[in-house]
């Protein structure tokens, strides 16, 4: 009954594929998901539905490109977050890296990125609107994506105020009537400052420390960075080091 459960969820999901390609149980999967075991193998045999909640997690934990395990092809092949085929080693990766990335200092790096990435894709899509004489439709369309994700992650109108505020505090000084309106330059430094604060809390909160250099050699971690596409990422110390060419001109002489 097993062995049938298995070839037959193989085929019908893309979760099934993900887990069979990193070699874990339907017990396993649940586990790194945080769901249960039923839940895995009802989504598998097409029974229930994979929410877009426990797809992100899924992501999250193992490093799948989210559009792939939504989309629900499996004759597709599974990729990753950049778009590359999808392997053990990838899933290795991001176990080994997830406490990192749930590093309140790392989620802040995290998210300065996309908020530069997002502001980026924004701007081309008012271009692209106001081109096509449609920005009417495309202000409308964002409002309401906005305001069902406004709705999904509790933001307050507190939120929306938080950036401004605090740059109209840092140029007021504690005078209200030297009020002056708050350019974009400022409005984006003030997300930044917000985020400073933010992640100072989250760090005061978990009572977390640097991690020792010994830990960090311990792990084989000699730096841990945001490489192009805002993924986490991490050069190890025994990773081959780069060939000098102008040493190989020497030798050649």
């Amino acid at each position: 009954m097993v062995s049938e459960i298995m070839r037959v969820s193989s085929q019908s999901h893309t979760l099934a594929v993900l887990r069979l390609r990193v070699g874990l149980t339907q017990k396993e999967m649940a586990a790194v998901l945080q769901c249960s075991t039923p839940t895995i193998q009802a989504i598998e045999l097409g029974r229930l539905k994979l929410s877009e909640k426990l797809a992100g997690l899924a992501s999250l934990q193992t490093g799948i490109n989210l559009a792939w395990l939504l989309d629900n092809d499996v004759t597709k092949p599974p990729i990753d977050t950049k778009g590359k085929p999808y392997t053990q080693k990838t899933f290795e990766e991001f176990q080994s890296t997830n406490a990192i990335r749930k590093d309140p200092r790392m989620e802040n790096e995290i998210a300065i990125f996309y908020q530069d990435q997002l502001i980026d894709r924004l701007h081309a899509l008012l271009i692209r609107a106001y081109r096509s004489d449609a920005t009417d439709l495309c202000v409308y369309k964002l409002s309401k994506a906005f305001d069902e994700l406004e709705k999904q992650f509790r933001v307050t109108e507190a939120d929306r105020k938080a950036i401004y505020e605090t740059k109209r505090n840092s140029k007021l000084k504690g005078n209200a009537k030297k009020a002056t309106p708050i350019s974009w330059v400022e409005c984006i430094s003030g997300f930044y400052e917000v985020m400073d604060q933010e992640e100072k809390k989250k760090i005061a909160a978990r009572g977390l420390m640097p991690m020792p250099a010994a830990e960090l050699k311990k792990r084989d971690i000699e730096a841990v960075y945001l490489d192009d596409a805002g993924q986490v990422a991490i050069k190890r110390i025994s990773d081959p080091k780069p060939k000098n060419p102008n040493l190989d001109i020497k030798k050649k002489k």
